[in-house]
């Protein structure tokens, strides 16, 4: 009778958790699609610029790095594991010996560049999110004073504490995406066909951290510590990945008005997100 009403209450916390989780995640979506409107409507369109030059500049330059990397070592391993020298037969590897004389260098090549690529794109994304981090504080401050009519003095020096904590928030995402993308990597190395689900995991997890980065403009607005971000954004990781996921896809948009718009609407959403949950989320903020 306890095991099956056990079974039961994590049938429901499950169920929550994933009505939650839709829920948390269009409305993130839904609220950074409203951003149209508080970039030409309430003169903020000017953020719209700053973003390109950066990004450009980043996206060429780690490319270039990262590309360079994976064909390093992608040559490194084929001088040094010589497969030609597997048995025909009597190995354990024998049953293998012609993948990995033949498309092995080939699978790894392209492997290793996607892997690459996509350090290169988390690389970038951040840096971008540091070096704009002043910028994007403005913006959510902005949005929440056309949104509530709340006025916050300007203090260079809270301009100043507010950018640290964004950085050290943006490098904390990136080193746990970097890892998560490591593990990830790992596994499809092992195991190829495994990417048919790593890479999509991949991409919500930096979807989540993305949001989360976002979100924390507000955070650092209201004074709430790096453990309460961290429970905002956990408690609440469907809203960071819709977020992020629109800054994602913005992204793939051409002629640079993705990488315009998309950190630019993604900062807008996640504000209007925050302000609509902060009385019911966080009832210790100061």
């Amino acid at each position: 009778m306890y095991q099956k009403t056990h079974q039961i209450n994590n049938s429901k916390k499950i169920n929550n958790w994933e009505m939650n989780f839709f829920t948390g995640f269009f409305k993130g979506i839904t609220n950074c699609f409203r951003g149209f409107g508080f970039l030409f409507e309430k003169g903020l369109w000017h953020y719209l610029l700053y973003p390109i030059i950066i990004w450009i500049a980043l996206w060429f330059g780690s490319f270039w790095l990262f590309s360079g990397i994976a064909s390093w070592f992608s040559e490194y391993l084929n001088t040094y594991l010589i497969f030609e020298n597997i048995p025909d037969s009597g190995s354990w590897l024998s049953f293998a010996k012609p993948f990995l004389t033949g498309y092995f260098s080939l699978v790894i090549t392209w492997i290793l560049t996607i892997f690459f690529w996509l350090m290169s794109s988390v690389f970038i994304k951040y840096i971008v999110l540091i070096i704009m981090s002043p910028l994007f504080a403005l913006l959510s401050e902005s949005v929440e004073q056309k949104l509530k009519g709340t006025s916050y003095p300007f203090s260079f020096f809270q301009l100043i504490k507010d950018t640290g904590r964004g950085i050290a928030i943006s490098l904390r995402n990136m080193m746990l995406e970097y890892m998560f993308m490591f593990l990830c990597f790992i596994i499809t190395l092992i195991f190829p066909p495994l990417v048919i689900f790593s890479g999509p995991t991949i991409i919500l997890i930096s979807c989540y951290f993305l949001g989360f980065t976002m979100l924390d403009y507000n955070f650092e607005r209201y004074k709430m510590s790096i453990s309460q971000s961290i429970q905002f954004a956990r408690k609440n990781i469907g809203l960071a990945c819709g977020i992020g996921m629109v800054y994602s896809c913005f992204m793939f948009l051409p002629f640079y008005i993705g990488i315009s718009m998309g950190p630019v609407l993604a900062v807008i959403g996640a504000t209007i997100s925050f302000l609509e949950l902060k009385q019911k989320e966080i009832p210790t903020v100061i």
